[in-house]
């Protein structure tokens, strides 16, 4: 092992590499992309420690307005990297469009990397064109595999082997939101920062733009990933994590559940105040208001209960109803005698009928008196008649007798007459006095009818004033159960509240458990500042049921833009110790973007640069893409292994003008 050195002179800190292997677990050796199978594009050997893909930026000596000139972008770094994530698993190399492009420029084009795990070779290939050739195998280099003619036996197996690397192997009890399979994607996803999340955050590692298909997790998420590859998270913690999320979430339901609650009681009061005459003003709600609302309800109830249960207007119907009975019965009486007069009129006409049948009798009686033994009605002789057989030839009456008789007809005829028109008068009398009697019964109905009506409507008026306190009474009723309700959910609220700040106690003496490892973090990171910033630097990483917190200042200014670089770092350095349970593996596309200043930039190569000091052969590899030139001794070989420029076709990383 090559003698160890200290990176500056106040650092106070011995990085002591993990002597379990001889080379890093993950180290990828060689990236390869073809046109076709047999056409090269490129192909880049890549080496352990510190390598770097510089297109150069010609700086300001040539910003004239107009003039043509590289800028150091469009030169494919950030296609470089995608394509090693994309050999690494991941499901796409570029966004839809760039894909699009790529696959019209090269229609049967591959992309391949060799790779070493735990020392093992594994090669892969994966289509950028319109071929689906997904293959990975160990022992095997590229050509090898380019050569198998066997059918696409897909990369899972790599994926399997990628995901032994890492400790935890499986994030589920962590992250219960991950895919039984993710978490090497998820690992690759920090060792291997988006460039659109321009290193803002130490734990935002994908971004959606950049449509990698990657998780893309909250940072709380992220925090808990981290402190398992890290060590600092066990089982125990885990689940106390997962019991304080389950309780977060019955507090949120119990929270609405009580927002809920106490909304509808303060409606159900606004309504139960004026409904029961009392001031809202004079009441501030709540058990307080239980009992007086109560007591209105139960009054209410009492004074509907203590009405009258007789029929409003009863005496005034009854006496309405015996008139018209009254007069009924005297329109029945009526009745009666219009049909006894009607009926001795008629009496009176078949009277009047008999009496002139027997005057025409009599009237030839007196003719054939008169007139002799001759037929008066058809002048037959008298003996004729009888010898023929007239009934009434033989019938000779006394001409006195028979005025008698007359005289007496006559006289029963003036009575019948008389009787007729006494009995038409009294008719008359009847029916006018019939005429009046029901004049008053109608007068009397209707009397009754608005009399009933006004009944009707007061008993109907009692039925809802009773339906109204019924109902005000289970108002009253069903506030007390809100009440009830509420004091019962706030109280389980508490009961949560007071479990999580038990489990936030146990979290916390399970985290002291970590507190060496906790310190080692910190002081790497520190290390890592003050290599970056120089000595006077304050930086720190503090974990708490919070979260991870990194802070870095310098004279008391913060530098947000650091942080997320010397996190990734200072990770690598903990991989490199063995205390990670991430391969000691990363690559940044493009820091330099994130706004650090040229010196600090240097720094980091430097600082990378002299971490391979600390083995005989470097026990990591660290991957950078710039536009920036780095420091004079590290923009050579061995350190550059691939330098591109947009300025000219050939140069650019795929060698082709994509539409």
């Amino acid at each position: 092992m090559a003698q160890r050195e200290n990176l500056f002179p106040e650092a106070a800190v011995v990085l002591s590499p993990d002597s379990s292997h001889g080379e890093p677990r993950l180290w990828l050796r060689r990236l390869a992309i073809w046109a076709k199978p047999g056409e090269v594009v490129r192909d880049i050997s890549l080496r352990r420690g510190l390598n770097i893909v510089w297109s150069p930026d010609p700086g300001a000596e040539v910003a004239d307005l107009g003039r043509d000139t590289d800028s150091g972008h469009g030169a494919g770094k950030t296609l470089f990297c995608r394509l090693i994530r994309y050999c690494l698993g991941e499901d796409t190399f570029a966004n839809d469009e760039l894909r699009r492009s790529i696959a019209q420029a090269f229609p049967a084009g591959l992309v391949g990397a060799e790779l070493l795990i735990c020392g093992d070779l594994w090669s892969v290939l994966r289509p950028i064109g319109h071929t689906r050739r997904h293959d990975a195998k160990k022992g095997a280099t590229l050509e090898q595999l380019l050569d198998n003619e066997e059918s696409s036996a897909g990369i899972q197996t790599l994926v399997d082997a990628l995901n032994t690397l890492l400790t935890p192997d499986n994030l589920r009890p962590v992250i219960p939101e991950l895919r039984e399979s993710s978490a090497w994607p998820f690992a690759l996803s920090w060792l291997s920062r988006d460039q659109e999340c321009r290193f803002d955050h130490i734990l935002d590692w994908r971004h959606p733009r950049s449509e990698s298909r990657s998780p893309v997790l909250s940072k709380d998420q992220a925090f808990g990933a981290v402190r398992a590859f890290w060590g600092v998270l066990d089982n125990e913690e885990s689940s106390l994590k997962t019991e304080r999320i389950r309780l977060s979430e019955q507090k949120k339901s119990s929270e609405q559940d009580s927002s809920y609650l106490h909304r509808r009681a303060e409606d159900l009061r606004s309504e139960l105040m004026p409904a029961l005459s009392l001031d809202p003003s004079a009441s501030i709600g709540g058990p307080l208001d239980l009992s007086t609302l109560r007591s209105a309800a139960d009054e209410q109830t009492r004074l509907c209960r203590d009405e009258s249960t007789a029929r409003p207007f009863n005496d005034d119907i009854l006496r309405a109803r015996e008139g018209r009975d009254v007069v009924l019965q005297h329109l029945a009486v009526i009745d009666e005698d219009v049909k006894r007069a009607q009926e001795t009129e008629r009496f009176h006409q078949e009277q009047i009928k008999v009496l002139r049948g027997e005057r025409a009798n009599l009237d030839a009686a007196e003719i054939k008196a008169r007139l002799g033994p001759v037929c008066p009605v058809c002048r037959v002789p008298i003996d004729l008649a009888l010898a023929e057989g007239c009934a009434i030839s033989h019938l000779l009456r006394d001409p006195d007798t028979i005025k008698d008789e007359k005289q007496d007809v006559a006289t029963r005829l003036q009575h019948c007459n008389e009787g007729i028109t006494a009995s038409r008068s009294e008719v008359t009398t009847l029916n006018a006095r019939r005429s009046l009697l029901n004049e008053e019964r109608v007068a009397l109905d209707a009397k009754l009818s608005v009399l009933e009506g006004k009944a009707d409507k007061q008993l109907q008026d009692r039925q809802q004033r009773w339906f109204r306190a019924k109902r005000l009474t289970d108002d009253v009723a069903q506030y007390a159960d809100l009440l009830g309700r509420i004091s019962k959910t706030e109280q389980g609220t508490v009961n949560l509240d007071k479990r999580d700040e038990e489990l936030r106690d146990s979290q916390a003496a399970l985290r002291n458990r970590h507190s060496d490892a906790l310190k080692r973090i910190n002081d790497i990171f520190s290390y890592v500042c003050r290599g970056l910033l120089g000595n006077q630097v304050s930086a720190k990483i503090e974990l708490s049921a919070s979260g991870l917190q990194a802070s870095v200042e310098v004279g008391g200014q913060a530098m947000e833009s650091l942080k997320a670089i010397a996190f990734d770092l200072a990770g690598i350095l903990l991989s490199l110790e063995g205390r990670s349970g991430v391969p000691a593996f990363c690559m940044h596309d493009s820091p330099r973007e994130a706004d650090l200043g040229q010196s600090i930039y240097h720094r980091t190569f430097r600082l990378i640069r002299s971490c391979e000091l600390v083995a005989a052969e470097p026990m990591f590899q660290y991957i950078i893409t710039t536009t920036s030139t780095p420091p004079n001794e590290l923009s050579v070989a061995p350190y550059v292994v691939a330098r591109l420029s947009g300025s000219t076709v050939e140069e650019r990383l795929l060698r082709r003008n994509l539409r």
